[in-house]
């Protein structure tokens, strides 16, 4: 079942959802439910470094954000 993720930042940035390429900052990701590590790409200018999370009970319309600072 399909779920959706926001990664919120700042500027345009690629997110790496495990290690791989996903999608960029700022733009809903569509994934499958589970348990993720998701970070940015370089240069690690942001905070956190990375956010563990779990993936459920989203929607197109309410998807899960997470949210990244710059530094």
């Amino acid at each position: 079942m399909s779920e959706y993720l926001e990664v919120l930042f700042p500027r345009q940035r690629e997110v790496l959802i495990n290690g791989d390429s996903t999608g960029e900052t700022n733009v809903i990701l569509e994934l499958e439910g589970g348990k993720y590590e998701v970070t940015l790409s370089p240069p690690p200018n942001f905070t956190p470094l990375q956010h563990q999370i779990d993936l459920r009970n989203t929607s197109a319309m309410t998807p899960m954000q997470i949210k990244f600072e710059e530094i």
